[in-house]
């Protein structure tokens, strides 16, 4: 059976996730909403992040009743509002411990106080309307048979083959088997014949031709021709970073790894001490500036109260001679007191009138009395002028030691600087020469890796298939559109490097480099499941064949955990390349980018790098340690 084709005009039919919730006997319901094009969860752990996406896997015919959470307790109903194609805006609603489906027409506040307009079974069935020939039917898909064995035994293609692809939980996200498994009873043929269904809309009632020996050599042919121009790039490239070698086997870039390493450790503790003494040593200089700025002040001010106090002193003296000289008048006078009368005659002892001699004897002890003192004042103020001038003194040769040792400190600053400097260039030579080391390694692994496929093509004998055996899967055309789209993808979120994506007919997986999946770390794992379960749908697109359009990817950004609370631990070194090269940033903007045609709902430990537009829905789960906004699902 071939799938229906969109008219190249329309757009494409795809289902959207509008709401998920849980209900039960005296409790709130609770749940997340979606937006149609980007939804982020995030958030701390054993929050109920991945709860969900198994809720959302279960409600598309999941066939193990939801697992039992301490929070979930009460809740005993699952529900999911989406819109459909061709029904709309429907509500379905399942028991938590399985069972069939309750439809509701409408939205999910409408469907609680009503009851169902229908029912769904829960497995797919013609005779009955399920939820698989219900959901199916909104794709127009009918009924479909993929072949299961060699043999030809066939099986009825599902909602639930589908849903694989849809919705992808954390421990397959990072698996290193193919993502195309579709449950763990499905065999390898089968799973690359639903492959084959969903890129190709074609099913297996017709058996494919399958190949002869004759064109099983020419392919494995052409495939060894590919990998020898591979292989010989990869020699070239690592040829053109050592010219002088003609032995690069005599390389041993592990050894100078190592060696790197080591030295760098050391160059960066130098580097590091250096800039400590220069602390120290700036720190010390500012000191003894801060003390020299001070004592300048402080003598300054010592040399301007001089100077006033020897402005008092001239005053004083002037003072001084004043009253001298008072008081050597007021003797005179007094002198004259005691002889005879100028104007009569008269002796002293009879004269009876004194011509104000009193007074002139009581002014000139005044007089003495206020010279007494102000000589007092003074000599007191010599002395402070004598203890401000010795202060002076030592603060100036304080401040001239000062300037001695703020130039010495200088010196030493300028030869620390000067080391620090040549210390930090010898750094990033090394460095330099690590990356490249690093680089060379990495040339080195990928020639290994197709070595290894070299020889195994090198090893391949065709087999003759058994009369009435089906060939298994997609061919090399569809497998390198896959692969293209998938390269695409990885382009576009900046992976990096060169990468480059291939389609492994054999596993119907892709690799990356030339190498397999479980060659890579978990989170690149994590991203080639994202990339091949989004170039699926790029895929049906492309072939306007039907797809839901949705996309749930539970921990895709792996590579940017913290290896300090993270189950997973230590990131691996394609792990660390890919964390370091900022990809997560351009993994978000493609997902915005693509809002229109898909939906994709991220479940991540991790916030996103940078605030998301106000058409991403985002929900923020605390954790259980977490003491403000939404603690979890429930």
């Amino acid at each position: 059976m071939a799938l229906p084709r969109r008219a190249p005009d329309m757009p494409p039919s795809r289902f959207i996730l509008r709401r998920l919730a849980f209900t039960g006997p005296d409790r709130q319901s609770v749940g997340l909403d979606f937006a149609s094009g980007l939804t982020v969860v995030w958030g701390g752990s054993q929050a109920g992040k991945s709860y969900a996406v198994k809720a959302l896997d279960y409600m598309f015919g999941g066939g193990s009743a939801l697992p039992g959470l301490t929070e979930a307790v009460g809740y005993d109903r699952c529900w999911l509002e989406m819109d459909l194609p061709k029904s709309g805006r429907i509500t379905l609603a399942r028991s938590m411990s399985k069972g069939g489906y309750d439809l509701f027409e409408g939205e999910f506040a409408q469907a609680l106080a009503r009851k169902s307009d229908r029912t769904l079974a829960e497995n797919h069935t013609t005779k009955k309307e399920s939820l698989s020939t219900f959901l199916l039917g909104e794709l127009g898909v009918g009924d479909t048979e993929i072949a299961r064995t060699q043999s030809g035994d066939k099986s009825t293609f599902t909602i639930r083959h589908f849903a694989s692809y849809l919705f992808t939980e954390e421990t397959p996200m990072i698996a290193e088997e193919s993502p195309i498994v579709v449950d763990r009873q499905s065999s390898d043929t089968f799973n690359k014949n639903v492959l084959k269904f969903i890129l190709t809309g074609v099913d297996d009632r017709s058996m494919v031709k399958v190949p002869d020996t004759k064109q099983q050599r020419q392919t494995n042919a052409g495939r060894l021709e590919i990998v020898e121009e591979m292989l010989n790039a990869a020699v070239a490239e690592l040829a053109a970073m050592y010219p002088g070698v003609e032995d690069l086997t005599t390389l041993k870039l592990d050894e100078q790894a190592e060696r790197l390493d080591a030295t760098l450790e050391a160059f960066r503790s130098n580097l590091a001490k250096g800039h400590s003494a220069l602390d120290s040593l700036s720190m010390e200089r500012r000191l003894l500036v801060s003390e020299r700025e001070e004592l300048t002040e402080r003598a300054d001010e010592a040399i301007l109260t001089i100077e006033r106090f020897e402005l008092l002193a001239t005053s004083f003296e002037s003072d001084i001679r004043r009253l001298i000289m008072l008081e050597e008048g007021a003797a005179a006078l007094m002198a004259g007191a005691k002889r005879t009368c100028v104007l009569c005659g008269a002796d002293p002892e009879h004269q009876h009138v004194e011509h104000g001699f009193e007074a002139v004897e009581t002014s000139q002890k005044a007089v003495s009395a206020e010279l007494r003192k102000v000589r007092a004042e003074s000599a007191g103020l010599a002395k402070a002028i004598a203890s401000l001038q010795a202060e002076a003194i030592g603060m100036r040769r304080r401040i001239d030691s000062l300037f001695n040792d703020i130039e010495v400190k200088d010196g030493l600053i300028e030869a620390a600087r000067d080391a620090a400097v040549k210390t930090r260039e010898h750094y990033e030579a090394i460095d330099v020469a690590r990356k490249k080391l690093h680089d060379a390694m990495s040339v080195e692994r990928r020639i290994s890796g197709l070595r290894a496929r070299h020889a195994e093509l090198s090893r391949f004998k065709p087999k003759g298939v058994a009369r009435g055996s089906v060939v298994t899967g997609v061919g090399t055309v569809v497998g390198d559109e896959l692969a293209a789209a998938v390269e695409s993808i990885f382009r576009k979120w900046k992976y990096p490097g060169d990468p480059r994506i291939a389609f492994h007919e054999q596993t119907h997986d892709i690799l990356l480099n030339g190498k397999q999946r479980n060659a890579n770390g978990k989170g690149v794992r994590a991203l080639l499941n994202a990339a091949f379960k989004i170039g699926v749908m790029d895929v049906c697109r492309n072939r306007e064949l039907p797809h839901p359009g949705i996309v749930v990817l539970d921990s895709p950004l792996l590579s940017y955990r913290d290896p300090l609370k993270s189950k997973h631990k230590e990131l691996s070194a394609d792990e660390a390349t890919v964390a370091a090269a900022g990809l997560n940033v351009h993994f978000y903007n493609y997902l915005i980018e693509r809002s229109n045609d898909a939906q994709f709902i991220v479940i991540e430990n991790q916030d996103p790098p940078f605030p998301l537009p106000e058409s991403v829905r985002e929900h923020v789960f605390a954790g259980e340690h977490g003491n403000s906004g939404r603690r979890g699902l429930f």
